[in-house]
């Protein structure tokens, strides 16, 4: 009789899972506690929202950066080693922001925070290749993702009562994140391994199961991303677009809802806070869907729709909850709007993961770095837009957050055009 298969694949998912975790807590945590930072930035009123923009700008646009050079480690040295390293600095860099005592010092540690986190989802998405058989890994991606909204919505309750009390509370949740995610580091060195056949607790039934009755790439010297064939890719190109737009949308959520309820609605902070967090909240089940749902429609559709159709339809919704936004004048309504958005945001993440997944091949780490980091220039450029696109209203603060999400909605409409350009057949690497 042969023997069953181990599960060793599922702690291996539990364990990416809980260092996304780790990443939403520490990236979430700044605009809950932007009332108290602000005032150590220096200026006007005015000044302090423009730096409060630029610092958390600052953290978008390292992790945009460096996104591709983080899947190319990790492609070519594995995850075992570059995501505990990864998330020992972005965590340490995390506890030195309680010690800062001004802007300089807060930029320079948020954009070390952006520099190393970029390696998180890169090396998760060629953990969830390495890992898991190809009929589930939309579903598999969707569970790594729901750590990250995990952490971003226990975050902010979590930060104001650990900023509580004292003129300098607002240090506390940074120290307490920091040294979480350096311990957190030690115990992922110990227990993962690059390729499933490494580990001991893996017996050959697992890993026949994992490599889908194909012999193991044994090949351990992984090049440079070929960017050359990235560059030439429209479809990797319309997967880019469709990222920067979703993420150019979605970032409101965790950097300016918190200012959006105070100025509009004077939404006290422990409020704004829970208010924050519903949509996060919101955003696992739609992570578990869209993996769900992504590996449905490639069932049933085929790769050349299975994996675009699913993306293209969460930017409508998206879209449509931004408009939502312009009918209601209440905060509990507006924080419904955004579960929406987070919902059908998070919907997608798991098919565009997929579908990088599909074609990447040897590179999938470089595909999704590549992808990610123009995802992320979405990111670091949406706060500073919003900030000038509310300056155009001096006289009316809601018409201005008004206009800003009109900006939001249209951008979707763009997004869900894109998304059908996403063809899973050609692969980027045709090596394997």
């Amino acid at each position: 009789m042969s023997e069953s298969p181990t599960r060793v694949r599922y702690a291996m998912i539990t364990v990416t899972t809980l260092v996304a975790v780790m990443l939403y807590l520490d990236r979430v945590c700044l605009s809950i506690l932007s009332e108290q930072i602000k005032p150590l930035l220096g200026g006007t009123a005015d000044e302090q929202k423009l730096r409060f923009a630029d610092l958390t700008s600052a953290f978008f646009w390292a992790y945009a950066l460096f996104q591709l050079p983080a899947g190319w480690l990790g492609d070519r040295f594995g995850p075992r080693l570059v995501l505990a390293a990864y998330l020992f600095l972005w965590s340490a860099c995390t506890g030195l922001m309680g010690l800062a005592n001004g802007f300089v010092a807060l930029f320079v540690l948020r954009l070390g925070c952006g520099m190393f986190e970029a390696g998180a989802y890169p090396l998760a998405a060629g953990i969830v290749r390495t890992w898991m058989p190809a009929a589930v890994r939309g579903f598999a991606s969707g569970c790594v993702s729901v750590g990250g909204r995990l952490g971003g919505a226990i975050a902010p309750p979590l930060t104001v009562w650990l900023a509580s009390g004292g003129s300098d509370g607002w240090r506390r949740p940074f120290f307490v994140y920091g040294l979480i995610g350096v311990a957190g580091a030690i115990p992922f060195w110990l227990w993962y391994r690059n390729r499933p056949r490494e580990h001991p607790a893996v017996n050959a039934a697992e890993a026949d199961l994992i490599d889908g009755g194909q012999p193991p790439n044994r090949s351990r010297s992984i090049g440079l991303p070929p960017v050359r064939a990235f560059v030439r890719s429209p479809a990797l190109w319309l997967n880019s677009l469709v990222q920067f737009l979703a993420n150019f949308a979605w970032v409101f959520i965790i950097t300016l809802f918190p200012d959006y309820l105070k100025e509009a609605f004077d939404t006290p902070e422990r409020t704004r806070a829970v208010y924050q967090s519903f949509p996060l909240y919101a955003g696992i089940g739609g992570m578990l869907l869209g993996g769900w749902l992504s590996d449905l429609a490639m069932r049933r559709f085929g790769p050349r729709w299975g994996r675009g159709a699913p993306v293209a339809v969460s930017r409508l919704f998206v879209g449509a909850a931004y408009l939502g936004c312009l009918a209601f004048r209440d905060p509990l309504t507006v924080a419904v709007m955004m579960c929406v958005v987070a919902f059908a945001t998070d919907m997608g993440v798991a098919p565009v993961w997929a579908w990088a997944q599909d074609v990447g091949g040897r590179h999938t780490g470089g595909v999704i770095g590549w992808a990610n980091m123009w995802g992320n220039f979405g990111a670091a450029v949406a706060p500073m837009v919003f900030v000038r696109i509310r300056q155009l209203y001096p006289n009316d603060p809601l018409a201005g957050w008004d206009a800003a999400f009109v900006v939001c909605a249209a951008t979707q409409l763009i997004a869900a055009a894109a998304a059908l350009g996403l063809d899973a057949r050609r692969p980027l690497d045709r090596g394997g």
